[in-house]
């Protein structure tokens, strides 16, 4: 089987297996995307919550909008009992499969999941949020959008990393502990008062979402490139049963 023709079964496979959970995330995209517009619109109105708000939304956007690259069902939140990552990855690798096909299928999952579903999670602020729509016009909210989706694709090289190479049990710690991690980030962002989030959509309301771009799309590029190499690299010497 050639790469292409392996790429284009993986990913029919994946489809298949998996669209039920692909709706699951695009709901939760909308729910979470409504909740965040409360808190938006405590934040740039200004209100006694603002700080609070700044944290919080700052944290489930470098938290959340990665998550939109994967998908939610049982076999993702069974990864620690039984590991069907790893499961599904040593069958793959008894066919007749070259690995990068497999490591590029799951990256091209990633590049029609992701861009949908982020677009749903920012349209849903978008509607229900007044302040959001003061701030940012439709043109520029494309940009707010695609500078996330570069951010995202950068670290799904590293969730992809993790989901191929690790265990279902440290996968989850990685998993849990960045999530930690960007907590603390967050929380010490705004402690200094400074504020992802609010901090872009100012600046590019200000007329630098060129330079927001540049550096997404510079970031994503490297990012996901990183990953898969490190990917495949990983896999070659990773052990697999069934």
């Amino acid at each position: 089987m050639s790469e292409k023709q392996a790429i284009r079964a993986i990913s029919w496979s994946l489809w298949r297996r998996e669209r039920m959970g692909m709706l699951f995330t695009f709901v939760f995209a909308l729910y979470t995307g409504g909740i965040i517009s409360l808190s938006l619109n405590e934040t740039l109105g200004g209100g006694a919550d603002a700080a609070a708000g700044n944290g919080l939304t700052d944290w489930l956007y470098v938290t959340m909008f990665p998550i939109f690259g994967t998908v939610m069902n049982k076999s993702s939140f069974g990864m620690w009992r039984d590991d069907n990552f790893s499961k599904r990855l040593a069958y793959w690798r008894t066919m007749p499969i070259p690995l990068e096909a497999i490591v590029k299928a799951r990256f091209l999952q990633m590049l029609y999941v992701l861009p949908s579903i982020g677009a749903a999670f920012v349209l849903m602020q978008y509607v229900i949020s007044d302040k959001f729509r003061e701030v940012l016009s439709p043109v520029q909210l494309v940009e707010f959008w695609l500078v996330w989706i570069g951010y995202s694709i950068a670290m799904n090289g590293l969730i992809i990393l993790c989901e191929f190479c690790y265990s279902g049990k440290r996968y989850t710690i990685y998993y849990f502990a960045g999530m930690a991690a960007l907590a603390g980030i967050c929380a010490a962002a705004a402690w200094r008062d400074k504020h992802f989030v609010i901090g872009m959509m100012n600046g590019i309301a200000g007329g630098y979402g060129w330079a927001y771009l540049l550096g997404a799309a510079a970031l994503a590029i490297i990012g996901a490139w990183l990953g898969y190499r490190a990917t495949v690299a990983k896999i070659r010497k990773r052990s697999l049963t069934f």
